[in-house]
């Protein structure tokens, strides 16, 4: 359990800690979800890089394995969630761009349609 320096590992913490502080800023700002997803993900990710990098890889490889794939598993349900979401938007844009397409017709025009 000697600690292993690799530098990806390292650098791939590091861009995890300012992915997780960023997303934590933005949904504050924002009041969304989806930075949050993303961040509490890239936080699981984090943990599996400091547990590499402090020698727990092996002894900690089924932990690690679930971690990481629950980490994937919140980037998924971001992605979900947000896609369904603007689904939505999109679909009750639609609806007021086609209510007010009615409501601005001539009344001869709306005979027709």
């Amino acid at each position: 359990m000697t600690p292993e320096w690799d530098p990806i590992t390292f650098i791939n913490l590091l861009l995890c800690i300012i992915i997780v502080i960023l997303g934590i800023l933005c949904s504050f700002r924002s009041r969304e979800k989806l930075p949050l997803f993303i961040a509490a993900a890239f936080g699981l990710f984090g943990i599996s890089h400091a547990a590499t990098l402090a020698g727990l890889k092996i002894p900690l490889t089924i932990p690690l394995v679930i971690i990481r794939t629950l980490a994937y598993v919140l980037v998924i349900i971001a992605l979900w969630l947000y896609l369904k979401d603007s689904l939505l938007l999109k679909e009750a844009r639609q609806g007021w761009v086609d209510y007010f397409r009615s409501e601005t017709q001539e009344p001869d025009e709306k005979k027709n349609s």
